[in-house]
């Protein structure tokens, strides 16, 4: 079978996988069939609090929206909290309103942030925006420590009849209602053994809001064409480890478990391999290379394009900054490679087999992480 076919093969077969949000039913199942695609994988739970939602709504004369809390933020209880909506710089607005997009989360210093953390208002509604318009959440990467105004997420599609009720000032409910319960996800984490010597890292998130087909799946199979390609490869000149981790969406819990569970792998790692989100996405094939290893970005960008990958959508970035799984990386002191797509589907529920992913690019990206690993753990 040709790696596009096989490519093309496990896309659909993890399209079939459910909603793979962290500890959600479909969740391990999921783990599962991932350690099984990988063979001689294993599963490390992780433990992480199940939020359950009861109602998340915004009500007004004539009108109601359901939505998703935004999963770091706060609730307002079963009566909800009521007011004057508004725009979210109407400083009149007893409830505020944004237009966003779905990549906007609270992470330190982004404009989000501060807006939240400065709000005056008793709620939040938010029409995160995408190319499909359905309900595309927020990360939560303050999961574990909530704060700021309970904020509602709705569906890009209503942002036009949210607008024009804020722009009249007409008076709205919001009801945020969710429990925190004990729950569970899980790792998948396989190793390569070698001689003695600096260990190389492949890792990839494997948790998402929804199927998220294009967001995640390509990281994925990347991930395991390079396990296998190594696995296939002979003598190494070190061990390979690597780890599919869960809780992406909500403040990367897995890879900070998986972290706290292997010490020293940060400083010993000759290099973290990240394959971040969207690789391979449908209808946007700008591509971001970046490393803090001097000449690693430039050797995988040619690795890209001699697998077929189009060269004039890669761009090589520096490395003083990071994002996803890369950013925990770099700020304990890591070495790491990062490639991460674009994606006008992002977070969208609509990120569905087979419009969401363009299999050819998927492949090259596949076929180019499998040879950069093979040449990364052989010398």
């Amino acid at each position: 079978m040709s790696i596009r076919d096989r490519i093309a093969a496990r896309f659909q077969a993890y399209d079939g996988l459910g909603t793979l949000r962290a500890t959600t039913p479909d969740d391990l199942p999921a783990a599962r069939w991932l350690a099984g695609e990988a063979g001689r994988a294993g599963l490390a739970t992780v433990a992480i609090p199940r939020l359950v939602v009861k109602a998340a709504r915004a009500e007004w004369a004539g009108g109601v929206v359901e939505g998703l809390p935004l999963f770091d933020g706060g609730l307002t209880g079963p009566g909800g909290v009521e007011g004057r909506f508004g725009a979210i710089d109407d400083a009149a607005a007893t409830i505020g309103f944004l237009e966003i997009h779905p990549g906007a989360a609270s992470l330190k210093k982004m404009p989000f942030e501060r807006q939240r953390r400065e709000s005056r208002h008793a709620a939040l509604v938010l029409a995160p925006r995408t190319l499909t318009d359905g309900l595309a959440p927020l990360n939560a990467p303050n999961f574990l420590a909530p704060f700021g105004p309970p904020v509602l997420q709705v569906a890009g599609h209503e942002a036009g009849r949210l607008a024009a009720l804020a722009a009249s000032g007409a008076p709205i409910r919001v009801t945020l209602d969710a429990a925190r319960e004990e729950g569970a996800s899980a790792n998948v984490v396989a190793e390569v053994a070698g001689p003695p010597a600096a260990p190389l890292v492949v890792m990839t998130p494997r948790t998402s809001w929804w199927t998220s087909l294009s967001e995640r799946a390509g990281g994925i199979l990347a991930w395991l064409e390079a396990l296998q390609a190594v696995r296939a490869a002979g003598e190494l000149a070190r061990p390979v480890r690597f780890a599919a981790t869960c809780g992406h969406e909500l403040g990367h819990l897995g890879l900070n478990a998986w972290l706290a569970a292997s010490p020293g792998l940060v400083e010993q790692a000759s290099v973290f391999l990240h394959l971040g989100a969207n690789l391979g996405a449908a209808g946007d094939a700008r591509l971001t290379v970046r490393s803090n290893v001097p000449g690693l970005s430039a050797r995988a960008a040619m690795a890209l394009a001699h697998a077929g990958y189009p060269a004039a959508m890669i761009e090589q970035a520096p490395g003083e900054t990071a994002n996803g799984e890369a950013h925990d990386i770099l700020v304990r002191g890591g070495r790491f490679l990062s490639l991460i797509g674009a994606n006008p589907r992002f977070h969208a529920p609509e990120d569905r087999w087979p419009h969401s992913v363009d299999v050819p690019h998927a492949a090259a990206i596949a076929e180019a992480v499998a040879r950069l690993t093979v040449e990364l753990a052989t010398s």
